[in-house]
């Protein structure tokens, strides 16, 4: 019998019968896990639990057991910003990460984006957790350096087929086949609504 005891962040919870769901959790210490939930009561969508999973073999699907933390997702019902940040990044994170991967790493990044989403600023954390999320599973970008040989003070571009930086100097003949950079990204900057909405589209 294989066990799983570990905390979690609820991705997705589908019906299976009248009295079961499929629940997906991104755990701390055991990346994406997948499980059937007997009863008629499971976790909310965007809320951090405490769950034990168990299965015959590891392979299986397995069976979920689980108690409330936090209902992330609960707090925020009445702001349709930040509940639709929670549902996009839930839908993100359970499409991108594979199944029984540790990204231990990642994990604490989240946890500590959801501590500072009631703050102002939390749309740029999101962006930057999103930039996390593309590191995590394989498409880093690179922020240090230009990739053409310019100032790396001007940073301005991204190669969408390398993931490298360029700056504006470097990278203005060729600036309709790279991606904007927002500043924010690679050095500590303010970020208006224009930027934020640059940095989501870079991601």
């Amino acid at each position: 019998m294989f066990k799983i005891s570990d905390t979690g962040f609820t991705l997705s919870v589908r019906r299976y019968s009248e009295h079961s769901f499929i629940v997906s959790v991104l755990t701390q210490n055991n990346g994406k896990v997948s499980g059937l939930l007997r009863g008629k009561k499971y976790p909310l969508v965007g809320s951090f639990i405490s769950l034990n999973w168990q299965a015959r073999l590891s392979e299986h699907l397995g069976t979920i057991s689980y108690e409330d933390i936090k209902p992330l997702s609960a707090f925020y019902m009445d702001d349709k910003q930040r509940l639709a940040c929670i549902s996009a990044l839930t839908e993100l994170l359970n499409n991108l990460l594979p199944e029984r991967e540790n990204v231990a790493d990642f994990y604490e990044k989240l946890s500590d984006f959801t501590e500072k989403l009631a703050e102002k600023d939390w749309l740029k954390n999101y962006v930057l957790l999103e930039v996390e999320l593309l590191k995590t599973i394989g498409f880093g970008l690179d922020l240090k350096n230009c990739a053409g040989g310019g100032d790396n003070r001007d940073l301005a571009y991204i190669s969408p087929k390398t993931g490298r930086a360029v700056s504006k100097e470097k990278g203005l003949p060729y600036h309709d086949k790279l991606l904007y950079l927002p500043k924010f990204l690679w050095r500590e900057s303010d970020a208006d609504i224009d930027e934020l909405k640059k940095g989501l589209y870079l991601t």
